[in-house]
């Protein structure tokens, strides 16, 4: 199974931490980084790498990241 990391960023795009998931599929490593940033309150956003492919980003909803 492939290994994601997922970055919870702040409003100034810095990350101060990360966590890294097996997931299926690219769509499975995203609905998961919006589970990763219910769990990070200073985080805008969330952006998920597989390696050095970025596959995606999730936005909190009324911020601008």
């Amino acid at each position: 199974m492939p290994l994601f990391s997922f970055y919870p960023c702040r409003k100034d795009g810095s990350s101060t931490a990360f966590e890294t998931f097996e997931q299926y599929s690219d769509d499975d490593a995203l609905e998961r980084a919006n589970q990763v940033l219910r769990e990070h309150d200073s985080a805008v956003e969330v952006v998920v790498w597989q390696g050095e492919r970025r596959v995606g980003a999730v936005q909190r909803l009324g911020a601008d990241a």
